[in-house]
């Protein structure tokens, strides 16, 4: 997303899946590329992971 992904905004890069269009791409941006998941961001659930990134924007936004 030119400019970065604002936080709450769902990633353009996504398909219907949720797996990332840009995965093997030199065009994923680095940031995405750093993100390695973990079991506490995985949790047991997709809504546990959404909850964890979402927090993590928020803590990280400017």
């Amino acid at each position: 997303m030119e400019g970065g992904k604002p936080a709450g905004v769902r990633c353009v890069q996504l398909d219907a899946q949720n797996r990332c269009l840009l995965f093997a791409s030199p065009l994923r941006p680095a940031v995405c590329g750093g993100l390695q998941p973990s079991s506490e961001m995985c949790g047991p659930s997709q809504a546990h992971a959404i909850r964890w990134l979402a927090a993590l924007e928020q803590a990280t936004s400017p």
